[in-house]
């Protein structure tokens, strides 16, 4: 008993700071001990789990905020850069990336806040959904990125002598998971899902980052 209040408590700290294979392995043996599963089950999930992250190397951690939410944030430092600099840099790759006008989204360079909601692509039958907050100080620009959804076309099929129409399906980051209680062949679409949500999200800050030292640049575009 004294294990498992220790494993619990553990469990609880993991889960402040972000979904990852150990919190995906917790969630499932706390199924075990609340006699959701039996310990037959919890071992062959288990085994199938461990062998499909030897698969993928590794399970693609996404952050969490203290309410359970996922929270994506990156606070970029610009020595030498005033915050109207900045400020200005940042509405002008929005502009350039996203075609997201001034005129169209929130903004104020007395609050230093920049909100804009958009869409992006990860594959030819997915596009991520998200709500972005950028904080702007002198030398620092913060990016926030919550309220994750997803847009994921699926085509139409045949099951035994019936065709299953094409579907277009909208979910939320946090429906994703926990993984490991999904169905086991559901398990790797999910986790290439996240992976590219890691990507895309580091990839967009880093562009932002990289628009915004190489301004007066030209020969770094």
């Amino acid at each position: 008993m004294k294990n498992s209040l220790i494993f619990l408590i553990l469990i609880f700290g993991l889960n402040l700071y972000g979904q990852s294979d150990s919190t995906e392995k917790a969630i499932l043996y706390n199924k075990m001990l609340s006699k959701e599963i039996e310990q037959s089950e919890f071992a062959r999930i288990g085994t199938r789990w461990n062998q499909t992250m030897k698969e993928i190397k590794k399970y693609p951690d996404v952050p969490l905020d203290q309410s359970g939410q996922v929270h994506y944030s990156f606070l970029n430092k610009f020595t030498g850069l005033n915050k109207e600099k900045l400020f200005t840099r940042t509405l002008e790759w929005l502009s350039i990336s996203y075609g997201l006008f001034p005129q169209y989204i929130y903004s104020s360079l007395e609050d230093g806040k920049i909100i804009i909601r958009n869409s992006l692509n990860l594959s030819s039958a997915n596009s991520c959904n998200y709500a972005a907050v950028i904080s702007i100080k002198n030398e620092k620009v913060m990016v926030e990125i919550t309220n994750i959804g997803y847009q994921m076309f699926i085509e139409g099929y045949y099951s035994n002598d019936n065709w299953i129409p094409e579907k277009t399906v909208t979910l939320g980051i946090n429906q994703i998971y926990p993984v490991i209680l999904k169905n086991p062949s559901d398990w790797n679409s999910k986790l290439i899902l996240l992976k590219s949500t890691n990507e895309l999200f580091n990839t967009e800050n880093e562009n932002l980052c990289n628009y915004i030292i190489n301004y007066n640049n030209p020969d770094a575009f």
